[in-house]
């Protein structure tokens, strides 16, 4: 017969053999932490420890810190400058627990930061490496710098369209709109603000799409700022995305960062031009247009002054000439004066010459058109009366006269066989007759 055992005592036989098992031992295991709650006035921290085959999970496991490791935790984030926090990998040294009322747990009761932050440099490192290895042609590492396409482009004169990416309300986006908007110059700035997670699990995702819709109207900025606040290196791990980075460092337009504190440097900040934090960012935005801006005033000063010494230098030009004109004028006027006298003697002289030629040379050629139209007045009578003999022996009375005779349709003279109506009389006219005629037939002759 099947013997049945109140729960209790099931889980105490569960409790005796654990202990009995792993009543000494300690074991050092490498897992990633979820589901964490902290409850820092009890000093207990209680959450999960799985282990992922890519995206899946394969193990799970309740844990716990009690007060008697409390500190390992508040070390740890000491050490690492991460927070304690989901999604983060340790190596932590456990023992098996089990408790009839709360179950199998693994109480922690070391942490290795060593691990921890190892685990995050290679990461960052792999990143990195992939990123030159994936863009040779516009990531390199060149004396410890990274050198990108991004941070090799020329900045507009003055960086007035900004895009602006940040947390909506953060302190990031707050310190930075601050600084841009009551700089000491007075300087104007159109912002337009992106808003994306700066942390978490949607911060990738959204700080890349918010990239790629700023790509698309690349023309209507002239730098992109991406800013937030302080925080724990782990705050900061989307911004060693590769994603986000490889974006950064081929962007069309300059990138600043202000990710942080001074102390915080991301791979966004490695492939973006860095400034620290988003009060820095401003800073450089205004310094921009204070440089344009002092151009420009020692521009104008130079200019002030090129044209107060050309205006000097002519003015003493302008002096000299004076003088000299002064000194020269009269003497030139006399003898131009005494040049226009001899010019107008000779004028008369030569003036009376010349008339008295042209006088001579006008009787001569009236003489000649005189005897010219002479003979050709002569000739014309000529032709004149050769011409009226020759109409008066051409005249229809003359013609009429010699037994010829003209042949009229419709008043009209006939020439042409080929302009005769045959179907309309015809006249004939002689010398003294008219004959009335009609047609009876046309015939062609030699």
């Amino acid at each position: 017969m099947t013997r049945r055992l109140p729960l209790s005592i099931l889980a105490t036989l569960i409790q005796e053999t654990i202990e009995q098992v792993f009543e000494a031992e300690t074991f050092w295991v490498i897992a990633e932490i979820t589901d964490v709650k902290k409850y820092a006035h009890k000093r207990w921290c209680f959450l999960k420890l799985i282990e992922k085959n890519k995206a899946h999970i394969v193990t799970e496991m309740q844990a716990v810190l009690w007060a008697n490791a409390y500190a390992e935790l508040q070390q740890f984030e000491q050490r690492t400058g991460q927070a304690f926090a989901d999604g983060l990998e340790i190596s932590c040294r456990v023992a098996v627990r089990f408790h009839p009322r709360y179950g199998l747990k693994l109480e922690i009761l070391e942490i290795d930061s060593a691990f921890t932050l190892g685990q995050i440099e290679l990461q960052r490192q792999q990143t990195l490496d992939m990123l030159l290895r994936q863009f040779p042609a516009y990531i390199q590492l060149v004396d410890g710098e990274y050198i990108t396409a991004n941070k090799q482009l020329q900045w507009p004169k003055v960086l007035q369209r900004i895009a602006l990416i940040a947390a909506s309300g953060s302190d990031g986006e707050r310190d930075f709109l601050q600084e841009l908007q009551h700089n000491a110059y007075q300087y104007d700035f159109s912002v337009q603000v992106f808003t994306a997670s700066v942390q978490g699990q949607q911060a990738v995702q959204e700080i890349t799409a918010q990239l790629d819709e700023i790509r698309q109207q690349a023309s209507s900025f002239d730098v992109v700022a991406i800013v937030r606040g302080g925080g724990s290196n782990t705050d900061f791990a989307a911004f060693d995305h590769f994603e986000i980075a490889r974006r950064i460092a081929l962007f069309p337009i300059p990138v600043f960062t202000g990710i942080g504190h001074d102390r915080n440097t991301s791979i966004a900040d490695m492939m973006a031009w860095q400034y620290k934090t988003p009060t820095k960012v401003a800073a450089a935005i205004v310094a921009v247009s204070l440089q344009f801006d002092s151009a420009l005033m020692q521009l104008n000063q130079q200019l002030t002054e090129a044209v107060e010494n050309r205006l000097s230098n002519m003015q003493f030009q302008l002096q000299r000439w004076q003088q000299k004109l002064s000194m020269q004028v009269p003497h030139r006027l006399q003898r131009m004066r005494e040049r226009l006298h001899d010019t107008q003697l000779l004028i008369n002289r030569s003036s009376k010459d010349q008339l008295k030629i042209k006088q001579e040379a006008l009787q001569q050629t009236q003489l000649r058109v005189k005897q010219h139209w002479q003979h050709q007045l002569q000739q014309q009578h000529l032709l004149l009366a050769q011409t009226s003999r020759l109409i008066d022996q051409l005249s229809p009375e003359k013609i009429l006269n010699r037994g010829f005779s003209m042949l009229l349709q419709n008043e009209k003279i006939i020439t042409d066989v080929a302009q005769i109506d045959s179907n309309q009389p015809l006249q004939t006219i002689l010398k003294k007759s008219t004959i009335h005629s009609h047609i009876t037939a046309i015939t062609n002759h030699e």
